[in-house]
C-alpha cells in the first residue's frame, strides 16, 4: 500500500528552516504511480531523440537578454508549439527600460509570450513560467549544444533555461498523450527579461499570480536539490560624471570618473558579508574613451543578493551614503565630480511556504518511485521568478527544470538523463495538479 504524503512529510521534513531531506529508508514503491501516469512515463521514454533535437534548436537560437531579434525567432518557435498543444496565445509588449549610463541609451526588450487554455470552469488554475533570455550576448563564444559521449549537455541554456522549457513543452505533450489537457486550466508565461531582473514583467507576474491557484516554475536544480527558499536579489546603477582633459598637457584639468568609482567600488563591494547572507557584485563597470585622455564618465552595474527586505534596505542605504561621499576632487571644479544612482530590490526573498513544502514532498516521493534522484532542498543565492509570483500570494515551486550547473558562466551543463527524468516528473506533477481541487 503506498505512502500517503501526510506520513511522507513527518519523513522527510527536517527541523532546518532551509533544508528537506528524504530519508534512505522513504523510497516510495512503483504502484504510487497511477495507470495513466505510467503510460505518460513510457511515452516521454520514446521521446529521448526529440528532446535532445529540441533543445539543440533552442539553444542554437542565441537569446541573449539585448538581442531583440534572437529571442523574437525564439518566441515564434515556442508559440507554433504551444498552439499545437490547444494554447490560445498573444505577444505581450515590453516597454524599453531607461538606463542610468554613459551612453544614456535604453534596454530594448523583445516582447514576452502568454499561452492559455481555459479549461472546465471550477478547473484547478495552473500558472507555469520560463523565461527566454540567456546571459549570452550574440558575442559570447558560447553559443550552440555540444553532446558529450557520456550524455553530457553543454550549451547556453541549457540548465538556465532552455532545458527547462524542453521539460516543460514535454510534459504538455504526455498530458495530451492521455487527454489530461482537455479540461485543464492552465497558463504558460515565457518572459524575455527575467535576466535583467524582470523589470518589464514583474507587474504581469503578479497580476497572473493572483489569478491562479498554483505556480510551477521550470529553472533547473543542482545536485538534484530542489529549491526550497531564495535570498532577495536587487541592482543598483552608478554614473560618475567628471571632467575630461588631455592626460599629459593638461592633466590638472581633469576629474576622472574612473578613479571616483574605482573608490566606490572598493568601498561598495565590502559589504559584502557572507554570515549576513548578503553579497555585492560589480558585474559590469566602464570608464572612458582614450587612453591619453582623463576620462569623464563611468559607470557601473551592481548585483545585491540579501536575506530580506530589510536587509536590502539596508544595503540600498549604506550604497548611498558611498555614493553621496566623494573620494576625489579638483578644488578648480568643485562641483566634481559627481555620481548618480539607481537601484531597485527587483526580486523579494523568497520564504518557505506549507503549500510549498507539500509539494516538494510529493515531487521527491514521485522522483523516488521513478528512480530519479531529487534528494532534498536548498536555500538558494539564485534568483527567479517564482519569488515574485510567491510573494503576490501564489504558492510556488521554482526548480521544475533539469538537474546541471555552471549557470551564467561557459561551464553550464546539464544531461539527457536529467531531460527526459525532469520531463517524467513534470508530467506527473502536472497530471496531479490537474487533477486536485481548487
Amino acid at each position: 500500500m503506498p505512502w500517503s504524503l501526510p506520513r511522507i512529510l513527518v519523513g522527510i521534513l527536517a527541523l532546518s528552516t532551509n533544508q528537506v531531506v528524504l530519508s534512505d529508508e522513504l523510497t516510495a514503491p512503483k504502484s504510487v504511480l497511477s495507470t495513466v501516469e505510467q503510460a505518460m512515463v513510457a511515452w516521454v521514454d520514446t521521446q529521448q531523440s526529440q528532446m535532445v533535437a529540441e533543445l539543440k534548436s533552442h539553444v542554437d537560437i542565441n537569446t541573449g537578454t539585448d538581442n531583440v531579434t534572437g529571442i523574437d525567432a525564439y518566441r515564434a518557435v515556442l508559440e507554433a508549439e504551444l498552439q499545437q498543444l490547444g494554447f490560445a496565445t498573444q505577444t505581450i509588449e515590453a516597454r524599453p527600460q531607461v538606463i542610468l549610463s554613459c551612453d544614456g541609451r535604453p534596454l530594448k526588450l523583445a516582447n514576452h509570450l502568454l499561452a492559455e487554455r481555459k479549461g472546465k470552469p471550477g478547473a484547478r488554475r495552473i500558472f507555469l513560467n520560463g523565461h527566454m533570455d540567456t546571459v549570452f550576448s550574440a558575442r559570447d563564444e558560447f553559443q550552440t549544444l555540444q553532446i558529450d559521449a557520456d550524455g553530457v549537455l553543454r550549451g547556453p541554456g541549457v540548465a538556465d533555461m532552455k532545458g527547462g522549457i524542453v521539460v516543460m513543452l514535454t510534459a504538455l505533450r504526455a498530458l495530451m498523450t492521455e487527454a489530461m489537457l482537455e479540461d485543464a486550466h492552465i497558463t504558460v508565461l515565457l518572459n524575455s527579461d527575467e535576466e535583467v531582473g524582470s523589470l518589464d514583467s514583474r507587474a504581469l507576474i503578479e497580476t497572473l499570480a493572483q489569478a491562479h491557484d498554483i505556480g510551477l516554475v521550470f529553472e533547473g536544480t543542482t545536485e538534484n536539490r530542489m529549491t526550497r527558499a531564495r535570498k532577495g536579489l536587487g541592482q543598483v546603477r552608478l554614473k560618475v560624471t567628471g571632467r575630461e582633459s588631455h592626460a599629459g598637457g593638461a592633466h590638472a584639468d581633469g576629474v576622472s570618473a574612473n578613479l571616483e568609482l574605482a573608490h566606490k567600488i572598493i568601498a561598495i563591494e565590502s559589504l559584502t558579508n557572507y554570515a549576513q547572507q548578503m553579497t555585492v557584485n560589480t558585474g559590469v563597470m566602464r570608464g572612458g574613451e582614450k587612453r591619453n585622455t582623463i576620462p569623464g564618465c563611468a559607470d557601473a552595474y551592481i548585483d545585491l543578493r540579501f536575506p530580506d527586505q530589510a536587509a536590502g534596505e539596508g544595503l540600498q542605504a549604506k550604497i548611498k551614503t558611498i555614493v553621496d561621499s566623494p573620494s576625489t576632487s579638483n578644488q578648480r571644479f568643485a562641483d566634481l565630480p559627481h555620481t548618480e544612482m539607481w537601484s531597485v530590490l527587483h526580486r523579494p526573498a523568497k520564504q518557505p511556504h506549507p503549500a510549498v513544502d507539500a509539494l516538494i514532498a510529493e515531487i521527491m516521493m514521485i522522483s523516488a518511485s521513478l528512480g530519479d534522484a531529487v534528494i532534498g532542498t536548498v536555500y538558494s543565492g539564485g534568483g527567479t521568478d517564482g519569488s515574485i509570483a510567491q510573494h503576490a500570494g501564489l504558492p510556488t515551486v521554482d526548480s521544475l527544470g533539469v538537474d546541471g550547473g555552471g549557470a551564467h558562466s561557459s561551464r553550464e551543463f546539464s544531461s539527457i538523463e536529467s531531460l527526459v527524468a525532469r520531463s517524467k516528473l513534470a508530467a506527473i506533477v502536472l497530471a496531479r495538479q490537474i487533477q486536485t481541487a481548487p
